[in-house]
């Protein structure tokens, strides 16, 4: 099983070195999910290019089935080793017989999938009776933990702070950001129950990430001229980019620890959202 002990921040960073801030939200991620525990055999909806699941899994065998619905992604995850199988699928379609899955884990996909209970109903459908599914997604508490949304609504501009958090929605793509109790109604019309909804990414964390996608230009490739330079795929071939990764990989472990090591406290709320639901037996 996942081993929450493991350093996700400088796995996570060596993974992404050239996109820092999508190396902490993914950190920070994979350090919730390693709590769990997922029986086998997993589903991975929506697996991307495997590396979630491959740092995620680290040292066991491959997880059995992960699907995607864009073709680049499905070429790139079996490269990772991740998984028994891949293959390119839509979430409203599982091309798998019903009761095939113990576990379905979804790490950062329903959020921008923009009619999600047909999605919902064939994760349970493929789901065996006690199985669960495990969905990473940006909280209720996303939009105004944003370090812009927050510092416009601290000046009095209230209609900025909307203005800013619409642009981010724009940007990422994000179609909703359901409350827990909201998740446990989506997850009951789909003959799921909701067994906890755990909140992470704290409001440092948050913070932290919202002021760097500007600073490492993820957000409009503009940012520090010379990290957009030195990190360029253009460049590759140079070979330098190595000693570039090692560089941000260390220098951002040491500054970026607190903001990834630290848990959202009992009744506070956080930016991400562990959903995890159970189908009845």
């Amino acid at each position: 099983m996942p081993d929450p002990m493991r350093d996700y921040l400088t796995l996570a960073l060596g993974q992404y070195w050239f996109a820092p801030p999508v190396a902490l939200w993914r950190a920070i991620e994979l350090r919730t999910l390693a709590t769990e525990a997922f029986a086998r055999p997993i589903l991975d909806l929506g697996c991307g290019d495997g590396l979630i699941a491959q740092v995620l899994f680290q040292g066991e065998p491959p997880i059995e089935s992960g699907f995607d619905p864009w073709l680049a992604q499905v070429r790139k995850a079996p490269t990772t080793g991740a998984y028994v199988h891949v293959q390119q699928a839509l979430g409203n379609a599982m091309p798998y017989p019903s009761g095939t899955f113990c576990s379905v884990l979804s790490n950062s996909v329903l959020e921008h999938i923009p009619d999600l209970d047909p999605v919902l109903r064939e994760a349970a459908r493929v789901l065996r009776p006690g199985g669960r599914v495990f969905f990473t997604v940006p909280s209720d508490a996303f939009r105004r933990l944003l370090s812009g949304y927050q510092d416009r609504l601290e000046a009095g501009d209230p209609q900025g702070a909307e203005a800013y958090a619409a642009e981010i929605d724009a940007w990422l793509e994000h179609h909703r950001y359901p409350s827990p109790t909201e998740w446990d109604s989506m997850l009951r019309r789909v003959g799921l129950r909701l067994v906890r909804a755990v909140y992470y990414v704290v409001p440092m964390a948050m913070r932290v990430w919202d002021l760097a996608n500007a600073t490492y230009g993820v957000r409009d490739g503009r940012g520090l001229p010379f990290f957009r330079w030195l990190v360029s795929p253009r460049l590759r071939g140079l070979g330098y980019q190595r000693w570039v990764r090692r560089w941000i990989t260390q220098a951002l472990s040491e500054r970026w620890r607190q903001a990834y090591a630290s848990d959202v406290e009992p009744g506070e709320v956080g930016g991400g959202l562990l959903v995890v639901g159970e189908k009845e037996v």
